[in-house]
């Protein structure tokens, strides 16, 4: 056996073994290789999954502790209806049309679903929350120092200019492709920056800053058209919601100019040529694509061809998240995902109002709803020209701001379980002197 197997597999039993002794831990160790795992673990491997191996190892834990954790699980079950319905849909379709790309999907996509309902039934205060946004951001850095290190780059030709874009050599990550590379990157920014204008001490500020320019390096590497969409939409909504809208303003433009010249020349030629489409073969074949998804929606309306299974009828995945839903697992599921998106977005934009200054709500939920609700305008913008609709993060964030919102109603709720719901007699009402 391979001596890198046997360190993997020793791995696997130490954090197997740690996750059902502190199921929370082991749920920030989910959170990690779900992001920053290599892309051929499973080979190497053989039978085992890492991720697959974390969730059992949770649920051991977790059934373990049943008489406490069953209430945090029913109540994440509750929560996390939408994103059940869209599993039962997956499902149903990926058993109607079984592939072996279809069966790694459904596979796949069980780890994500159990990474969000642990977070909901795991995350229960702002402590936890903080450390789980901390392991998420470590999952960004990681990746980025991975890029760094081991970059690999792709060159396309547009309108007879040819462009290099960054990508991450095989071993990498989860994200190895550009365009979801550029989007983790987006993903990344947000939250970094809305974590800098919580924290106080300056080294908490520089490494956040740090972590922000290490990401926005990564981003303009990998040259993504649509990540910049995302990151523009984004911010121009980060730019609404936050006070001070003129001192922004002016730090925005410090930072596009700052970007103008850190940025390589081939990013800007390359966002430009969104002018001339006709001349660039990948908005072109994205067009080819899109005829053939919605060709295949018509054929496949309620189940699809099953989850993945578009690469049999075409030469690549769809390039768009909605028309992927759609030919893949069929109509009823796209409307589902678009409403998943949308429940997301409302839960974070909740979980801002609840915790904002004004109701004296928690600083840190204030700050990261900003985040997660810009996170997920960026997933939804990017949707529209990349394939992510079975991906990790589109559900990790959606649950994110499930769980913000969850934390922010708390304080209110609490304030109005310790109103008296009856008149309070007035002899104990007064307080007796010493």
């Amino acid at each position: 056996m391979p001596f890198r197997i046997v360190v993997v597999l020793i791995i696997e039993m130490v954090g197997a073994i740690g996750a059902a002794v502190y199921p929370y831990l082991g749920l920030l160790g989910l959170l990690f290789v779900t992001f920053g795992r290599p892309q051929d673990d499973r080979p190497n491997v053989v039978a085992l999954h890492i991720p697959m191996v974390l969730v059992i190892s949770i649920s051991v834990g977790m059934l373990a502790r049943l008489h406490s954790s069953a209430p945090a699980v029913l109540a994440g079950l509750k929560r996390l209806w939408i994103i059940l319905v869209l599993y039962l849909l997956l499902t149903i379709s990926a058993l109607n049309h079984w592939t072996e790309l279809s069966k790694g999907r459904l596979y796949d996509f069980t780890t994500v679903i159990c990474l969000c309902l642990f977070t909901l039934a795991l995350v229960t205060n702002e402590k936890k929350l903080r450390g789980y946004v901390l392991m998420l951001l470590a999952s960004g850095a990681f990746v980025v120092v991975r890029v760094i290190n081991n970059p690999s780059h792709i060159v396309e030709e547009i309108g007879g200019q040819e462009f290099e874009r960054m990508a991450i050599a095989k071993g990498g990550t989860l994200f190895g492709n550009s365009n979801y590379l550029a989007l983790l990157m987006v993903l990344i920014i947000f939250l970094g920056i809305s974590l800098m204008a919580f924290y106080r001490s300056i080294w908490q500020r520089a490494l956040m800053l740090a972590l922000v320019g290490g990401a926005g390096y990564v981003f303009f590497r990998a040259n993504s058209r649509g990540a910049s969409f995302a990151l523009a939409g984004g911010a121009l909504v980060l730019w609404l919601i936050k006070k001070g809208k003129f001192k922004n303003a002016i730090l925005g433009l410090v930072l596009v100019g700052l970007g103008s010249l850190l940025a390589p020349q081939s990013y800007w030629d390359r966002l430009h040529s969104v002018t001339h489409y006709e001349e660039d073969r990948s908005a072109t074949e994205r067009l080819d694509l899109w005829q053939i998804a919605w060709k295949l929606m018509g054929e496949y309306p309620i189940l699809g061809v099953g989850p993945d299974n578009f690469v049999l009828y075409a030469p690549q995945t769809p390039h768009n998240a909605y028309l992927q839903m759609g030919c893949e697992v069929g109509t009823p599921a796209m409307l589902v995902y678009i409403a998943t998106l949308g429940v997301g977005l409302y839960a974070s934009w909740r979980a801002r109002q609840l915790s904002a200054p004004r109701r004296q709500g928690s600083p840190y939920l204030y700050a990261l709803s900003q985040g997660v609700l810009c996170c997920q305008l960026a997933v939804v913008i990017q949707g529209f020209t990349t394939g992510l609709a079975h991906r990790e993060f589109v559900y990790t964030f959606v649950t994110l701001g499930l769980c913000v919102e969850s934390l922010a109603k708390r304080p209110q709720v609490q304030s109005r379980e310790t109103i008296p719901s009856e008149p309070v007699p007035l002899e104990t009402a007064v307080a007796p002197t010493v």
